[in-house]
């Protein structure tokens, strides 16, 4: 990896457990921060079980079968200003699941889940964040059927 330190995947409880994340993933994410251009900072990589459980007790939404638990997913952190910029990189690389949070982005290669397919959480529900990213990816899959 050029851009990323495998510390930065780890999950908060569980030191070192950054190189628990899938290669691949990481090789994409990699290549998204190169053609970005800017730092990415990395709000969440591998997460255990048990951290998912703290994390649904302090009221975050988690999946029971996230791809954080397998190594092969990031959040991101993103503001608004950067938002289509990030996805546009994070498309580039290969990324067809996204999921849109107030002030971060989820990527994931998950080969277990449906793709593309793009999601918001309870604190992007109808914002202008969600429709800006909604409509971003709407272009995108009529760029690809066009091609």
């Amino acid at each position: 990896m050029i851009y990323f330190k495998l510390s930065e995947f780890d999950s908060p409880d569980l030191p070192g457990s950054g190189a628990k994340m899938c290669p691949v993933f990481l090789a994409a994410l990699d290549n998204a921060r190169g053609s970005y251009g800017k730092p990415m900072r990395i709000t969440n990589g591998f997460r255990t079980k048990e951290y998912g459980k703290l994390l649904q007790q302090r009221g975050y939404e988690v999946a029971t079968k996230s791809a954080h638990y397998v190594g092969a997913a990031a959040d991101i952190a993103c503001p608004d200003t950067e938002l289509i910029e990030m996805l546009n990189a994070c498309w580039a690389a290969g990324f067809r699941r996204f999921g849109i949070m107030g002030g971060a982005i989820h990527v994931d290669s998950d080969a277990t889940k449906p793709r593309p397919t793009m999601w918001d959480y309870s604190n992007t529900k109808g914002t202008a964040r969600m429709k800006l990213a909604r409509d971003w990816f709407n272009s995108k899959l009529k760029e690809n059927v066009r091609t």
